[in-house]
């Protein structure tokens, strides 16, 4: 499902982690074709001895069964997860989740993000990906979240920094509004005290 907003807020970027993610699902993939083609080609040539050639067929469904398991558990699970599972930018939050199924929000808002960096390997640097380090958390109890392996890091961590500044910056103009009206109402307050105060004199 896709992310509902709140009032006001605005989504500014969606992506999901980098195809490089798919990398050992892919090896999986290829090593686990590679052996069940060995193994099926092994189990069923005609110079095989009568003992073997007699029970192949409880082989070839054994190799077939572990072999779709293998597939199944490190290829098209990663796969779905890696389709399924969106970041998201807003002007309010960093929000993971899942677009069909559970959940299972990662939600960091804005106003308890104190730290942000990308952090780059080689081979992350070559695909242009890179892993966002977040530290977040208020009263002096923070956690560290890293988001692995985005597409364009430097660009999202980029516009990230823009977008906590903008927040920071309507933070503080919020503030100093609800400073003002508060001090507003204090000053209409003493007036309307003294004004009564006087009326009695």
């Amino acid at each position: 499902m896709l992310l509902k907003l709140v009032d006001g807020e605005q989504s500014i970027i969606r992506t999901r982690a980098h195809h490089r993610a798919l990398i050992p699902a892919a090896i999986n993939l290829l090593v686990t074709i590679a052996l069940l083609s060995f193994l099926l080609g092994y189990f069923t040539r005609d110079t095989q001895p009568a003992f073997i050639q007699h029970y192949s067929h409880i082989a070839v469904f054994l190799i077939w069964t572990v072999g779709l398991l293998v597939v199944g558990v490190g290829t098209v699970k990663p796969l779905v997860t890696w389709l399924n599972r969106l970041t998201y930018l807003t002007t309010e939050r960093i929000v993971q989740k899942n677009f069909i199924g559970a959940p299972q929000a990662r939600v960091i808002p804005l106003a308890l993000l104190n730290q942000h960096e990308m952090r780059q390997s080689a081979m992350q640097e070559m695909a242009g990906a890179g892993d966002l380090v977040l530290i977040h958390g208020a009263y002096g109890q923070h956690q560290r979240t890293k988001i692995r392996d985005m597409p364009d890091v430097e660009r999202f961590n980029r516009v990230l920094a823009q977008e906590l500044g903008d927040y920071r910056r309507r933070a503080q103009a919020r503030a100093a509004a609800a400073q003002h009206a508060q001090q507003a109402a204090g000053f209409r307050g003493d007036v309307h005290g003294a004004s009564f105060g006087g009326g009695r004199a």
